[in-house]
């Protein structure tokens, strides 16, 4: 909070200041309070030039520096996030990603000293270590070394640093005019991960920029929309965009994709970070552009995402990614009826995958009839095709039904997901859960939802579900202990509250029952879970139960 109260304070005093005498204030001061205020106001423009200005009129304060470094990488002003890393980095404060920075502009300038200096730091620093051996090949190659490939080779490294150094392997093969063994390296590593498209793009590009037309249509088999673009372009004897023919290109196309492996999981400010210096690196091709869109869509900020994803030719060999990837900002934004027009168009091809997340939208809007029918939809085309269905689009589908009140259908749906996936709490705790609410199985579902908390005990759903299944069982003392875990580990559930005021109510603890029902209300948003919780502050738990 403190920042915040500073910049109020430094506004404040501006404020207050009479017109006339607003002259003998320093202009820094102003900057800084007018970037501070349109910082915290979501101005991004505003803010850089505030910064620029207070950064020029006080270059020695670096928490001046700090702040325009930040707002700079956020916004994509690069000259400025240059200058407040330099500085930051003069007053021996600058951070592991502006060292990299400053590492990626040292490179574009051919100082290859510098270029290695910071290398040098960034491997003694740490946090940024398992990037070096890729990025001193990159610069050994533009600095034309007898083997640049060398530092990929000198220590072991963890599997995912080692996948990094196997892809760049290949495309620093490529682009030194190694085709035979660089494109070996491509296949082995592309099939190796199984997410190997852009990897297959890359090489391609390069093997039809040198006259490989064969070899590039070997690694661009296989039924990806990009993939299948490229093929075309190829065999219309085009050119294929997306070489990586330099060390610029060659940084720009890892922090790409470490950004993109950082958002896989959950959204994270280092990917945005990482995906702005890609940006920084080289010219952004498209598949830069998508990663920075989807790195500022989910740190909240659509309009930018959009902006780079409009930026992307539809004629661009990742069109089809450009649209997924705009189809998802739209819904992050809560526009849900625009991004439902541009799935339902996607979803006219009748592949499975458009129709999944056509089904997913309709899902989340609270459409589960219509979800269900293109689940179902999606479901038969992948089994026409002798394709499995994976576990989870079977739980998508019954979870759909269910919502829908087609219990009858969804249970063998809900069935079939559990056991497709003995492994997946999620599979297992929604039809255990399920078939516990509705009296079926009992057995079965409580060892359903015992097996799903084993393999992730730290869920809190999980383990509310586990408590009431106890509770089912008319077990109060078990059921208390597991609810009462439930609703300490995540207070935010309104469902988790009611179930342990109902198992305090049971148990005759009715002041507990009532508090915890009361915190249960605070979280309720649906109307129907409100009047229900009301009713039991106001009455408690009817006898019969």
């Amino acid at each position: 909070m403190a920042p915040i109260i500073r910049t109020c304070s430094l506004a404040l005093i501006l404020a207050l200041v009479p017109a006339d005498v607003q002259a003998a204030v320093p202009s820094p001061l102003k900057s800084y309070a007018r970037a501070r205020l349109a910082d915290s106001d979501g101005a991004s423009e505003e803010a850089v030039s505030a910064y620029a200005e207070a950064l020029i009129g006080t270059p020695d304060d670096t928490n001046v520096a700090a702040r325009a470094y930040r707002e700079a990488v956020a916004s994509g002003d690069k000259r400025l996030a240059i200058r407040s890393a330099e500085l930051r980095d003069a007053a021996n404060a600058a951070p592991p990603d502006a060292v990299l920075l400053l590492f990626t502009a040292a490179l574009s300038k051919g100082d290859w000293k510098n270029a290695n200096g910071f290398l040098d730091r960034m491997e003694r620093e740490g946090s940024l270590a398992f990037l070096v051996p890729v990025l001193r090949s990159w610069t050994g190659f533009a600095a034309g070394e007898k083997d640049p490939l060398a530092p990929l080779g000198r220590r072991p490294w963890d599997t995912l640093a080692a996948g990094y150094a196997r892809e760049h392997k290949a495309l620093i093969l490529l682009a030194m005019g190694r085709n035979e063994e660089g494109m070996t390296a491509a296949r082995a590593e592309a099939g190796l991960t199984g997410r190997g498209t852009a990897l297959r793009l890359a090489a391609a590009a390069q093997l039809v920029a040198r006259k490989d037309k064969a070899s590039a249509l070997e690694l661009l088999a296989g039924d990806d929309p990009s993939l299948a673009a490229a093929r075309q372009l190829v065999e219309a004897g085009k050119p294929l965009p997306g070489a990586i023919n330099s060390a610029p290109k060659g940084v720009a196309a890892l922090l790409g994709h470490v950004a993109r492996d950082l958002m896989r999981d959950s959204p994270s400010p280092a990917a945005l970070t990482l995906a702005r210096l890609a940006s920084f690196a080289a010219t952004p091709d498209d598949n830069i552009r998508i990663t920075l869109a989807q790195a500022l869509s989910l740190a909240g900020n659509g309009s930018a995402a959009l902006a780079e994803i409009d930026s992307i030719s539809s004629g661009s060999i990742l069109a089809s990614s450009a649209n997924d990837a705009r189809i998802a900002t739209l819904q992050r934004a809560g526009r849900t009826d625009e991004a439902l027009v541009l799935a339902r168009l996607a979803s006219a091809s009748g592949k499975p995958r458009d129709l999944v997340r056509l089904a997913d939208i309709l899902s989340r809007a609270g459409r589960f009839a219509d979800a269900a029918n293109a689940y179902g939809t999606a479901i038969k085309g992948l089994s026409d095709g002798g394709v499995e269905i994976p576990w989870n689009v079977w739980l998508q589908y019954g979870s759909a039904l269910e919502s829908a009140g087609d219990w009858l259908r969804a249970k063998p749906a809900l069935k079939k997901a559990a056991e497709l996936g003995p492994m997946q709490p999620d599979a297992l705790n929604h039809y255990g859960f399920s078939l516990l609410e509705r009296g079926e199985e009992s057995d079965q579902a409580m060892r359903l939802i015992a097996q799903a908390s084993a393999l992730r005990p730290e869920d809190a759903a999980i383990t509310d579900s586990l408590g009431w299944a106890w509770f089912k069982r008319g077990d109060m003392t078990q059921a208390i202990r597991f609810l009462e875990v439930a609703a300490e580990s995540d207070p935010t559930i309104a469902e988790i509250a009611e179930h342990l005021g109902d198992a305090y109510w049971t148990a005759g603890r009715r002041i507990d029952a009532r508090y915890s029902w009361r915190a249960a209300l605070v979280q309720a948003e649906d109307n129907d879970m409100l009047a229900r919780i009301k009713g039991k502050i106001a009455d408690g738990l009817p006898r019969a139960r």
